[in-house]
């Protein structure tokens, strides 16, 4: 093992939860960390207070949900609720692409409107007797 290799596993050492800990998540800590591992392209070491961020923000996000639900009349809850109560979750995925779409529009149109004015800068060229 190298001296780099014995530091990280020191700090992983260092900054593993208790059982007692763990168990006053909404979620199993180790679960967690594994989905965000499982979705970083470059390897990182994460810190534990970002663990137990994602941890904490995941357990408020489905307290909400759950809330939601918990305002229908009907006594069985469906996934149709489910996806009622989640739904603003899942469009904030859908309004980055928006954006992005958005954003690409306009970076064409700003691109065409440079071409008309360069067109029309050659087309009449400024007359150096007239002061501006």
């Amino acid at each position: 093992m190298t001296e780099e290799q014995k530091a990280a596993e020191d700090i992983r050492e260092q900054e593993e939860l208790s059982e007692e800990e763990d168990e006053k998540l909404p979620f199993a800590n180790a679960r967690v960390v594994r989905i965000i591992k499982a979705n970083l392209k470059n390897e990182h070491q994460v810190k534990m207070d970002v663990k137990l961020a994602a941890n904490l923000l995941l357990g408020e996000m489905l307290a909400d949900i759950a809330q939601s639900m918990d305002k229908e009349d009907h006594f069985t809850l469906s996934i149709e609720h489910f996806n009622k109560a989640a739904r603003k979750y899942r469009e904030i995925g859908l309004n980055k692409k928006r954006v992005l779409r958005i954003q690409k529009v306009l970076e064409k149109q700003r691109a065409e409107l440079d071409e008309i004015v360069t067109e029309i800068d050659l087309d009449f060229p400024a007359d150096p007797s007239v002061s501006q």
